[in-house]
């Protein structure tokens, strides 16, 4: 049975899963919310960001002494992923927020497309996939269209869906307490068929 053909849960365990959610990205939620009572949702979705490069193991790391997180197109972050990510590592490495304008000549370890590039989605994602960079979107149907983490609004919460084929096609390997907390997971088939 495919993992988003599944029946619907019940209350019980929608709870737990929420309860995964909040565990998984917590501290972050908590400087936020520190910063100030609601955090915007650019504030949301910036630690999202943040959160998936601990939750995500490359099969050839990357060369640089920075991890980098990359926004191509227009920022909706409007310097939100820039203090989120101030003075925070990953694998020992500083984490730098950059604006992009190509994929090809970047050297990123996640990647937000913004949706002012909807229409050369797919040569990007075909780039992102040739240097293994992980790529994230809000744009409607993303990782249904070979992106790898769909950032959704669901009633107000930000949540987010993983194509596990594209993430394996692009040899990343995604923890399996982030595939646990994911609104839904796609590609579960390709992703069988590829480790045969």
């Amino acid at each position: 049975m495919r993992i988003d053909e599944r029946p619907a849960k019940t209350k019980l365990g929608r709870w737990w899963m929420a309860i995964g959610v909040v565990a998984l990205f917590l501290p972050i939620a908590t400087e936020c919310a520190e910063a100030q009572e609601h955090p915007t949702e650019a504030q949301v979705k910036a630690a999202y960001l943040y959160n998936f490069g601990k939750f995500v193991r490359w099969q050839t790391p990357a060369a640089g002494e920075t991890f980098d997180i990359c926004v191509l197109g227009k920022d909706p972050f409007h310097g939100a992923l820039s203090s989120t990510v101030a003075g925070e590592r990953i694998d020992g490495k500083s984490i730098v927020a950059r604006d992009i304008s190509t994929v090809e000549s970047s050297r990123c370890q996640i990647l937000f497309i913004s949706t002012s590039e909807e229409s050369r989605l797919k040569a990007v994602l075909t780039a992102a996939r040739r240097t293994n960079t992980l790529t994230v979107s809000d744009m409607p149907g993303f990782a249904e269209h070979g992106g790898m983490i769909e950032l959704v609004n669901v009633e107000g919460k930000i949540r987010f869906e993983v194509n596990v084929a594209a993430v394996n096609d692009a040899g990343i390997n995604v923890s399996s307490q982030l595939l646990k907390v994911a609104l839904k997971v796609v590609g579960i088939d390709s992703a069988k068929e590829m480790g045969r």
